[in-house]
């Protein structure tokens, strides 16, 4: 009798465990991050991006810091990229840079003033003069 218990519950784990992996693997597949570097100089800026990249087709989440001067979006890699995204972001008057997991943040502020000298990221929508 415990053979025959023992037996079933070993069938049914090894049943249900390659489901549980083969649908672990279609959720990793399915998200994407990236990190992007980019002049965002107010509360107001951050609140127009996060007013607005939510509804770019295949943004799942997105976290702005002003400080670090950084947006990083998660999404679905089989609805848009990191070109897409990047200009989405061009689009809402941000010039941005994608920040590799090699730099670090104050790397990230030193690229966001480049592109600011070049004379990118200065268009913002919202009428504010900002100081510098």
């Amino acid at each position: 009798m415990k053979k025959s218990i023992i037996t079933a519950i070993a069938a049914a784990a090894l049943l249900f465990t390659p489901s549980f992996i083969s649908a672990q693997d279609k959720n990793s597949k399915k998200e994407a991050e990236v990190t992007f570097s980019a002049d965002i100089d107010c509360p107001s800026c951050k609140k127009k991006l996060e007013s607005k990249l939510p509804y770019e087709p295949g943004v799942k989440d997105l976290k702005i810091d002003i400080e670090k001067k950084t947006i990083w979006l998660k999404y679905d890699p089989s609805k848009t990229d990191k070109n897409k995204l990047a200009k989405a972001l061009e689009k809402l008057g941000y010039a941005s840079k994608e920040v590799t997991s090699v730099q670090n943040p104050s790397e990230a502020k030193s690229d966001a003033k480049k592109g600011e000298e070049k004379g990118q990221g200065k268009e913002h929508q919202h009428g504010k003069t900002h100081e510098k």
